[in-house]
């Protein structure tokens, strides 16, 4: 792929529409400075997607358009188009079928870019994708344009690092990377995002499964709970009726056994009386037989452990007496063996100490002639590094001045050529003043003005909107306040009226048996009562479950249907019947309740005989005064007969005041109409309310819109009027600067001239000085090496005599050694001898005196064991006789307490069977009461019941029903269908947070991969691009040697250094060459990375003004070589450069302002000479 042409239309100084053909190899463009050659190089970045006005000098984007000239006017857009021939395929992808493409981009004044590729309309970052990878770009190294140069060799590593990028087509790696990366932060944006909703709705689903699981449990805890009483009813009468009649058999069989134990107990108490009489005259003979006989033990026990003790004295005294005299003999062999080595080890010392003198006195010698030799040799070399020095100081000082005397003439030629230059320049610049005219400042004053204005209808609607907000935010919060509280009344709504369905016993087995008979929803009784105020609680004590009565028509056919009734029981009454009799007569001046109460006839009749009182005191006066049937109940619920009370707890009255709670559920239905109409009329309000934000932030665009139109042409006016001032002003500073810098070049070229002259002088002496140094170090040096010699054979001779005294040192103090531990050893030796013999005397005296008095204490122990043996027979007589009769004893007392024991055990067991009877024939009485009270089907419980109940398991069963029923508080059943729709939607926002976190795991792994092929492929482009760097410097440079070098080990962020070493000089950062150095070596970097990564095309922008004429020489050389695989368009003034083109193109400016294109082909115009001639 190649460029084949460029059409400009409208850009800087190519007004008119201006083709510039590149046939292929080099092409030159030529021309006179200013004439709008390096606008041709803006104009190729520009369209390759450069955004950055400075870089294309200029201040804003519009300032690449043309803006006029004395006598032609500004153009409203500017247009740029590259064609590539792409006949080669070079360019892949869905473009590599097209032999010719075409990138355009045109601007107007608004700023506005517009891109096409093959004359389709496309984005920015379209263009950039066709090109990463191929070594072009805005900021490529294929364009060197002016200051590329320097800004290539004095890059911080990190940019230079970037040109290596580029080269190995990494750029797209990193476009990639990027991608990735603001995706992952996306990804993680939207995950924490998904986050606060999964938490939120967590919440929201948490507080709705419990009350969803309340309301379940609720319904099937009231089920649960009437069944489980009446099987506990039904348990305890069975269990009771057990009992008594076991109670029976088990008095008769106690009664039986009574009289059988008395007359038993009689029999055993005589024969223990004869039995005690025997027994203590058998006790008092064991006594005193039983005396004898220890007394005898003692004295046999007493005379055995001595002569024990006699033995084993004797027997270890033996035993040590002969380890003694074994001990003793050893220890005599050892102290001669000793001795003997002690004597030795005298005679060795009395040797060895006269040859460690000896030795001593040698190595003094020998280290006072080493100490002599190393001083010789010190002086010797310090007089030889002070002739080094004054050497390399000479040869330092040398390359110093023709290095300066080099950099001092190089700057002289640069100087003649700016000179000539210069002159040129000032005679190109035209004379006069160009002051800006009036006409722009009276449409900058007219465009003020209409900012200003529209400035300040601006302010006036953002006060506007923002008082529309506050209406809005305010609107929002009476809205949400309204919401809150009709949501809260409608909670409380359901949940009260849940309650009263199940204290009117609207569930269960009961619902099932109404549906059957079609009552389910029938009216109950206590849904059409009214009492007065104060007084719900004292009706409900007196009425209790009748309240969840039900009305009906035909009782007697509905009584007959109860059998269908699986469990529970409800109470019917007759809705249409009427009250037969007056309430009942006041008791003692008490009010009847049934006067307090409006209702079905049915009221009445319950009520009757009931009477009221404020409190418990003036019920229990009046309780004297009822008569049959008649009670009192208190304010409170407390409910006095005659004989009997009922009292409910706090926790119960108030949980189950069916009254109040229909009363609350009444004046909450009104409140909830209340709040929707309150929240329907605040939704009408905000809508209204927003509506008219929309219309005030529509105008706010509006006037938006208007401004920054204002804004644009205000600022293309201001643009155009500074740039016919900067205009102005730059060409008066510009001859200004040329006329100061022709005086400055003149004293610098003067004083380089006294320089380089200064310079030659000071080199010339130090290459005498050097010389001089080399005349007096050879002497010098044999005396050193001389000297050297002699310190080195001391040395040897001093290690010599050091390591023979060692040897006799270290000999003389192992036998010290030894000889110390010899004189330990016999000493210990002498000590362990004398104590060993006076043992063996002692234990000799003591085996002759236990000897003696061994036989006189064994026949004292013979006399006493006959003794024992005849008082050991009469002992164990009297034993035996007194065993009988404690037997005897021992027997009949068992067989008298056993007996004791049974007579009272019976008597108390039959009292306790007849009280237990008595007691279970109340309990019984009492359950079979309670059983009549729930009329319930004895029969069906008793079949339902399982065989293997057990009535505490059913007790604590029923107790925890209860509990579980009042710890269930107020219901929501609406909370089962809100919980399964959340529950839905938390589940959809697990599946999107599991696929949110796979994403973000996926996209890790593409940057893991994108960073280990980036570092591959940058390790692979520094090494090519290095090694090309070190073939390619020495070339351009005529020798001398350059490489790359990282920064950093991580291959990612490191960045890229170039040292270099041009002939003659040493190595060093690159920073620190001259002009044209730099130059070179940015050359040849430029050139490695072609070698690698060829661009299709290379713009050079005068890259050859700092070269003298042999490098440029040397840099043509290279671009004919190159030409064959890379396009070179250069812009240059050097003629040798000129003459390696194959065409050239030149930029003039005959009309002033305007820039035209003359292109010549050079090799056509050569063949046309050669025909002329």
């Amino acid at each position: 792929m190649r460029l084949s042409k460029i059409r400009l239309t409208g850009f800087k100084s190519f007004v008119d529409a201006t083709p510039v053909p590149f046939p292929g190899g080099i092409t030159a463009i030529v021309g006179p400075n200013g004439c709008g050659k390096s606008n041709i190089i803006d104009a190729v970045r520009w369209v390759m997607g450069e955004s950055s006005a400075r870089h294309l000098r200029g201040g804003s984007m519009a300032d690449v358009i043309f803006s006029g000239s004395g006598s032609r006017k500004p153009v409203g857009q500017a247009s740029i188009e590259l064609v590539f021939d792409n006949s080669d395929g070079a360019l892949g992808g869905q473009y590599a079928s097209f032999s010719e493409i075409s990138v355009r981009r045109q601007v107007n004044r608004d700023g506005q870019s517009a891109y096409y590729l093959n004359g389709t309309r496309c984005r920015r970052r379209d263009i950039t994708d066709v090109f990463l990878g191929t070594g072009l770009g805005p900021r490529s190294y294929s364009i060197i344009e002016q200051g590329t140069i320097s800004r290539l060799i004095e890059a911080k590593p990190e940019e230079l690092r970037g040109y290596l990028e580029e080269a190995a087509g990494i750029s797209l790696y990193k476009e990639r990377r990027r991608e990735t990366e603001r995706r992952m932060r996306d990804t993680r944006e939207n995950l924490e995002r998904l986050e606060d909703v999964r938490d939120e709705v967590g919440r929201q689903l948490e507080k709705l499964a419990k009350q969803a699981e309340t309301a379940e449990r609720y319904r099937s805890l009231k089920g649960e709970e009437r069944q489980r009483r009446a099987e506990l009813l039904m348990l305890r009468i069975r269990g009771l009726e057990n009992s008594r009649a076991e109670l029976a058999r088990e008095l008769a069989e106690r009664n039986n056994a009574l009289e059988s134990r008395i007359a038993e107990q009689r029999s055993v108490e005589r024969d223990m009386e004869s039995l005690r009489a025997r027994h203590a005259e058998d006790s008092d003979a064991l006594n005193e037989i039983q005396g004898r006989y220890y007394q005898i033990g003692s004295d046999i026990a007493r005379i055995e452990q001595r002569i024990s003790h006699r033995r084993e004295l004797r027997d270890s005294s033996a035993r040590e007496l002969e380890r003694n005299r074994e001990a003793l003999e050893r220890t005599e062999a050892e102290l001669a063996e000793d001795s003997e080595k002690k004597a030795l080890l005298v005679e060795r010392l009395a040797t060895l100490e006269p040859e460690l003198t000896a030795t001593d006195t040698e190595l003094e010698d020998a280290d006072q002639k080493a100490r002599e030799a190393r001083l010789s040799l010190d002086q010797a070399r310090e007089q030889l590094d002070v002739l080094n020095e004054r050497r390399g100081d000479a040869e330092r000082q040398a390359e110093v001045e023709r290095a300066r005397i080099e950099q001092l003439e190089a700057r002289q030629t640069e100087r003649q050529r700016r000179q000539a230059q210069l002159a040129a320049e000032l005679d190109e610049l035209p004379g006069g003043d160009n002051s800006p005219g009036s006409g722009l400042e009276a449409e900058i004053a007219q465009l003020t003005a209409s900012r200003a204005e529209l400035g300040q209808r601006l302010e006036q609607l953002d006060a506007e909107r923002t008082q529309a907000r506050e209406h809005i935010d305010t609107t929002r919060t009476a809205l949400d306040g309204h919401r809150e509280a009709l949501s809260e009344a409608r909670a409380r709504h359901t949940s009260l009226e849940t309650l009263q369905a199940a204290a009117l016993g609207a569930d269960g087995e009961v619902s099932d048996w109404l549906d059957r008979l079609g009552l389910r929803g029938a009216p109950r009784l206590g849904e059409g009562i009214e009492v007065a105020p104060g007084w719900e609680r004292a009706l409900e004590a007196v009425l209790g479950d009748a309240l969840q009565a039900i009305a009906a028509s035909d009782l007697e056919t509905l009584a007959a249907r109860a059998e269908s009734l699986a469990g529970g029981q409800v109470m019917l009454y007759d809705a249409g019947a009427e009250l037969t009799g007056a309430p009942g007569a006041d008791a003692a001046g008490l009010s009847t309740l049934g006067s307090l109460v409006s209702g079905p006839a049915l009221i009445h009749e319950l009520l009757a005989g009931v009477h009221i009182a404020e409190d418990t005191e003036t019920a229990s006066r009046h309780l004297s005064a009822l008569g049959p049937g008649q009670s009192v109940v208190t304010r409170d619920g407390r409910w006095f007969g005659p004989h009997w009370v009922r009292v409910r707890s706090e926790e119960t009255a108030e949980g189950a005041s069916v009254l109040a709670r229909g009363r609350e559920i009444e004046a909450l239905a009104g409140q909830i109409a209340e709040f929707a109409s309150a929240v329907t009329d605040a939704e009408k309000a905000l809508a209204d309310a927003e509506s008219a934000l929309t219309m005030i932030e529509a105008r706010g665009t509006e006037q938006q819109e208007a401004i920054a139109a204002t804004e644009r042409d205000l600022a293309g006016a201001r643009a155009r009027q500074e740039a016919e001032a900067e205009r102005a002003r730059e060409q008066h500073r510009r001859r200004e600067g040329l006329v100061q810098e022709q005086a400055e070049l003149q004293s610098a070229m003067e004083a380089a001239d006294d320089e380089v002259r200064a310079a030659r002088d000071r080199l010339e002496a130090a290459l005498t000085d050097a010389e001089a140094v080399d005349r007096s170090r050879a002497p010098l040096e044999e005396t050193a090496e001389e000297a050297r010699e002699a310190v080195e054979a001391a040395r040897e001779h001093t290690e010599e005599v050091r390591g023979r005294r060692q040897d006799i040192a270290l000999r003389i103090e192992s036998a010290q050694t030894a000889r110390g531990s010899l004189d330990e050893a016999i000493a210990r030796l002498e000590r362990q001898k004398a104590q060993l013999e006076s043992r063996n005397q002692e234990l000799g005296a003591a085996l002759d005196e236990v000897s003696d008095s061994d036989e006189t204490l064994e026949a004292e122990r013979q006399s006493l064991l006959e003794q024992r043996v005849a008082v050991e027979t009469e002992l164990a007589e009297a034993r035996r006789r007194l065993e009988d009769a404690d037997a005897g004893l021992r027997e009949r007392d068992q067989q008298r307490s056993a007996a004791e024991a049974a007579v009272s055990e019976l008597r108390e067991a039959a009292e306790s069977a007849r009280y237990r009877d008595y007691e279970i024939e109340a309990r019984l009485q009492t359950q079979r009461e309670q059983l009549d009270g729930l009329e319930v089907d004895v029969a069906a419980v008793t079949a339902a019941l399982p065989e293997t109940a057990d009535e505490a398991e059913w007790e604590t069963e029923l107790e925890r029903l209860d509990a579980r029923i009042r710890r269930l508080g107020p219901i929501n059943l609406a909370a089962i269908d809100e919980h399964r729709t959340l529950s839905e939607r938390k589940g959809y926002l697990d599946t999107q947070q599991a696929d949110l976190t796979e994403a973000l795991e996926t996209l890790q792994t593409a940057i893991q991969r994108i960073d280990r092929e980036t570092r591959a492929r940058f390790r692979e482009t520094f090494d090519k691009v290095n090694a090309g760097l070190q073939r390619l410097f020495p070339r351009l440079f005529g020798g001398g040697q350059a490489y790359l070098e990282m920064t950093d080990d991580d291959l990612l962020e490191t960045g890229v250094t170039i040292m270099a070493k041009p002939p003659g000089k040493r190595i060093t950062n690159i920073h620190l060459l001259s002009g044209g150095e730099k130059a070179l070596a940015a050359v040849s970097l430029v050139f490695a990375i072609f070698e690698l990564n060829p661009a299709p095309f290379c713009m050079l922008d005068e890259v050859d003004a700092p070269l003298d004429e042999a490098n440029v020489g040397r840099f043509c050389d290279l671009l004919r070589e190159m030409s064959s695989r890379v396009q070179f368009i250069v812009i240059t003034h050097n003629k040798t450069t000129m003459e390696s083109a194959s065409h050239l193109a030149g930029v003039t400016m005959a009309e002033p302002g305007v820039s035209r294109l003359v292109a010549v082909d050079v090799e056509a115009a050569v063949e046309m000479a050669e025909a002329d001639t």
